[in-house]
């Protein structure tokens, strides 16, 4: 997938070089996050609370860790040699996908909060599928990814496949909400519910930011000539 080479092939001729690897890393952190995500919501509908707490730890570790490479990035952008042009490019690039991880590390510390036996077998279906459908999303941004640093020139086919994942996540979190709703009516805590609702809000606005990133990433590549 992702890799600083095929980064340095999309920036080489411009870019300086420890610029290159920060913007790959920083997009690796990100898609890294998106999977701890995964296997921590696995765990918190498992009930395994102990695996849920390690990788609430992860997520918010790796977010950290994501944030403390943007704000390196964009400081040496700032004394680097690029052209104005290409740091704009690299700045919304970045910012866009932490987005990505700034609204998972959220949603993990709101499930968190709640007391996951008290939640419906319905709902926690609704949570995984929900979840694993954004997995999908996440991939398909890295092949968007792949293909503007491969220069195959198919960045508008996997830009749309990503598109069109972030509306099913939209559904679904519709349908989603509208259970979270029903069972709250006679919810024993209304803190379990509405934290519950607030967290599929961040997984949904988490897709939003993957679209965003795709734009960004489309944008660039017709500026390239590579779309």
């Amino acid at each position: 997938m992702l890799g600083s080479g095929h980064i340095g092939e999309w920036f080489g001729r411009k870019a300086e070089k420890e610029i290159i690897a920060a913007c790959a890393k920083h997009l690796e952190k990100i898609f890294g996050i998106t999977n701890q995500f995964k296997l921590f919501m696995d765990a918190y509908c498992d009930g395994d609370l102990d695996k849920a707490k390690y990788y609430t730890k992860e997520v918010v570790e790796r977010e950290r860790e994501a944030d403390v490479i943007k704000r390196k990035l964009i400081d040496d952008l700032m004394v680097s040699s690029l052209h104005p042009m290409d740091q704009d490019e690299i700045i919304r690039l970045v910012l866009t996908a932490d987005d990505i991880a700034a609204h998972l590390k959220s949603a993990t510390r709101k499930l968190s909060y709640t007391d996951v036996t008290k939640i419906p077998e319905i709902i926690k279906d609704g949570l995984r599928a929900i979840v694993n459908r954004l997995i999908d999303e996440n991939a398909a941004l890295m092949r968007a990814v792949d293909a503007i640093a491969n220069g195959s020139g198919d960045v508008a086919d996997k830009a749309a496949l990503t598109e069109r994942i972030e509306e099913e996540i939209d559904d679904m979190r519709v349908d989603l909400l509208a259970k979270i709703l029903k069972w709250g009516d006679n919810a024993e805590h209304v803190s379990d519910w509405l934290m519950l609702k607030e967290a599929v809000e961040n997984i949904e606005s988490s897709s939003d930011k993957m679209e965003d990133t795709v734009d960004v990433i489309r944008a660039i590549a017709v500026l390239r000539g590579g779309a």
